[in-house]
């Protein structure tokens, strides 16, 4: 049974996965994301792919990529990355054949592919992590664009006349953002939460990082600060959906990221997008599935194989 090494690259960690020829997760864990420099992310590459032997690299992380070549226009907090040749980088660390796809695209491919959209004919995908990443099914197909940047919905606008990426979706709806808020609204140490060092000055004395596991635990015991803050991540999940429902008229929106098996995030964010439905009363007749993704948080690994198993296979 051949074997592949999965790698999903976000902004606080780097997850990673030996998956077998059927799509089958045979060992899978995550380390520290590495933001430093071109070495440390090859490095952390070819280590893991020395552990176990495998057919090939599949490769998914946040940025405008384009994968036939390899060449990163972006790379979200991979900022060492931007204007590079990822497979050419590698080159030098490893001789195995490797892919990359952006995140929320390999997402919605795994989705589209095997879970939660397959069939469909109109889709979105949205993943929360520390950003926020997407991907766009049209005719049943993922869209990439004119610049491989369809989906990115981490640089929606959510505050008009404010262009800075402080009023992105970047900030106001992944997982960091949400943190962060959390921390604001608290009055407590951003450092001490579990989000990318790309968005805090400094380091924190706390040796466990406040993770968003435990915050859904302030929620689920009602605590008042916490829950203004979520109540405002919901919302602004919301602006972003209602407006892809208004712009693609799609059958479903699908969530993924580890949040997206909290039972009770999903059903506040139905909640949610119900509510701004009925306000928005000519939408009433056009329903659209908000659900989680079938792959929950290893869509993305998922759909980074189904990528490499598409190139090579």
């Amino acid at each position: 049974m051949k074997e592949y090494l999965s790698l999903d690259f976000g902004g606080t960690f780097l997850k990673y996965a030996w998956i077998d020829e059927n799509y089958r997760i045979i060992e899978q864990g995550k380390t520290e994301a590495p933001l430093g420099t071109e070495e440390e992310f090859c490095s952390a590459i070819a280590a893991l792919a020395k552990k176990r032997p495998v057919c090939g690299i599949a490769i998914s992380m946040p940025g405008i990529l384009d994968t036939d070549t390899g060449y990163a226009l972006k790379a979200g907090s991979y900022r060492q990355l931007a204007g590079k040749n990822i497979y050419e980088l590698l080159s030098a660390y490893t001789d195995l054949p490797i892919t990359i796809e952006n995140d929320g695209k390999a997402a919605a491919l795994a989705e589209l592919h095997a879970g939660a959209l397959k069939g469909v004919n109109t889709a979105a995908a949205i993943i929360i992590g520390t950003g926020l990443g997407g991907g766009v099914i049209m005719d049943g197909r993922l869209r990439k664009g004119s610049h491989y940047a369809a989906g990115e919905f981490t640089g929606f606008l959510m505050k008009p006349g404010s262009y800075s990426m402080d009023s992105s979706a970047a900030m106001k709806t992944g997982m960091t953002g949400f943190l962060l808020d959390v921390a604001k609204t608290k009055n407590m140490d951003p450092a001490d939460f579990e989000v990318s060092a790309n968005f805090v000055d400094h380091e924190s004395d706390r040796k466990t990082k406040i993770s968003g596991k435990e915050v859904f635990g302030w929620i689920e015991n009602n605590d008042p600060l916490t829950m203004e803050a979520y109540q405002r991540w919901l919302e602004s999940l919301v602006f972003i959906m209602i407006n892809l429902k208004v712009v693609l008229d799609p059958e479903k929106i699908v969530i993924g990221g580890g949040v997206s098996a909290n039972q009770r995030f999903i059903d506040d964010l139905n909640r949610e997008f119900r509510k701004a439905g009925e306000a928005m009363s000519v939408w009433k007749r056009f329903d659209t599935k908000i659900e989680r993704c079938h792959f929950q948080a290893d869509a993305n690994l998922i759909g980074a194989l189904y990528v490499f198993r598409n190139k090579y296979n």
